[in-house]
């Protein structure tokens, strides 16, 4: 393994802490940090437990897509984070997400943006991403949060998806230590997560003023195969991309998005 994260300084005194992360399990290979995370809740473990691994051998994103990771087992951090589903506003869970992520970042060196519904942007290309999946177990309705990071895929040859994806060591030109960066994770989305019940429009006015889509030329292309152009011009209290089209607005829930013209950063 190329380093104990649960073990990392920062990291544990999280887990001692007053936050609701009770373990990180730091593994080499895996399927998928989401596969193992619900395996561990479906075997009694509670909500709070983290996921780490250096290799995913099925990762998947959005959509059903492939998560892939870098080069080395330094190149990425690749996390499940687990816990029970908030009993309002459940949707503003990936925001949430997106914000801890987009705070780790900034913390990195880097200066982020947030693509809708939770990529996170430098210069315009992808640095992160995330994916939550609702289960329901026996200790109740559970989310899995999973936040893949590229740390550094300096001199790596990427092609296809990739070759639009950068990491924050390229961008820094600095060494990235992934116990830090695993720990500003976890703490921004402790408490992002807190916001979400407790104070969701603070939530949905940061999310805004990082979002590289609002205000954006827009393409969404949706899971039954339609699709709709127009301008991005807010999200809804639900968290909901809302599109300004020739013929209405539409609030988008699920869909891909493509940036067709964008006023910052995306």
């Amino acid at each position: 393994m190329a380093d104990d994260l649960a073990g990392h300084e920062r990291v544990a005194a999280l887990l001692s802490g007053p936050l609701a992360w009770h373990t990180v399990e730091h593994v080499e290979e895996v399927a998928s940090t989401h596969d193992l995370a619900l395996e561990r809740l479906r075997s009694g473990v509670q909500p709070g437990l983290i996921v780490v691994a250096d290799r995913q051998t099925a990762g998947r994103g959005r959509q059903g897509r492939t998560w892939l990771d870098g080069p080395d087992p330094h190149a990425s951090l690749m996390l499940t984070a687990t816990v029970s589903t908030p009993p309002v506003h459940p949707t503003l869970v990936p925001l949430a997400a997106g914000l801890a992520t987009a705070d780790a970042l900034r913390r990195a060196g880097v200066t982020p943006l947030l693509k809708w519904p939770n990529d996170v942007l430098i210069d315009g290309r992808k640095a992160a991403g995330i994916l939550v999946e609702q289960h329901r177990l026996r200790v109740g309705d559970v989310l899995l949060i999973g936040i893949g990071i590229n740390v550094d895929w300096r001199g790596t040859e990427r092609d296809g998806d990739q070759a639009a994806w950068t990491s924050i060591a390229e961008e820094t030109g600095a060494e990235v230590d992934r116990g830090d960066l695993l720990a500003d994770v976890l703490r921004g989305l402790a408490a992002w997560l807190h916001s979400v019940p407790g104070d969701p429009l603070r939530l949905l006015i940061t999310y805004r003023d990082v979002c590289a889509t609002i205000d954006a030329e827009v393409r969404v292309d949706f899971p039954d195969g339609s699709s709709i152009e127009g301008r991005a011009v807010d999200l809804d209290r639900e968290g909901r991309l809302v599109v300004d089209t020739p013929q209405r607005q539409v609030a988008v829930g699920a869909g891909d998005v493509h940036h067709l013209r964008v006023t910052r950063g995306g």
